[in-house]
């Protein structure tokens, strides 16, 4: 039985991004394993993966996919494969503004950054592990803010738009 109070729509684990499908919900409940920022972006664009904060968290976590499994030598080749992996992942859904945000943050954390190679990856990594941890913290708290407005039974019609 899966534990929905702590999983996660999308996750950093064993240096790939794990997703929960939710293309196949509320029927099946399956993952989807990525080791390249290709694959997250065709998750995207094909709807395995839904909502602003996730396609931002999986755009950063495709980043980091990228930075893990680059072979570049220098700050400025990584940052143009980041860049290029960037524009893969936004024009799967040009419109989605979270997507764009996930991948500017990524890109800027790593251009103002003075480490070396190695650790250039890693921060890279880390943020989008952060970006991860902050979404949880965000939701958790709309979770409570937006209890203390319902009573048992109420029901709670959602919208996109």
């Amino acid at each position: 039985m899966v534990n929905f109070f702590i999983e996660r729509t999308v996750r950093w684990k064993n240096s790939r991004v794990i997703l929960i499908d939710q293309s196949k919900l509320p029927n099946k409940f399956s993952y989807i394993k990525c080791t390249d920022y290709r694959q997250v972006a065709d998750c995207i664009k094909n709807m395995k993966i839904r909502g602003a904060p996730a396609l931002g968290v999986a755009a950063a976590m495709g980043l980091a996919l990228c930075a893990y499994s680059s072979k570049s030598m220098t700050k400025q080749d990584l940052l143009l494969e980041l860049n290029k992996a960037g524009e893969v992942l936004i024009d799967t859904r040009p419109t989605a503004a979270n997507l764009a945000w996930g991948v500017k943050r990524i890109c800027k954390k790593a251009s103002e950054s003075i480490a070396n190679i190695e650790s250039l990856k890693k921060i890279v990594i880390n943020e989008a592990i952060k970006m991860g941890d902050e979404d949880v913290a965000i939701n958790k708290r709309i979770g409570e803010n937006g209890s203390i407005l319902l009573s048992d039974f109420d029901r709670v019609l959602t919208h996109c738009k």
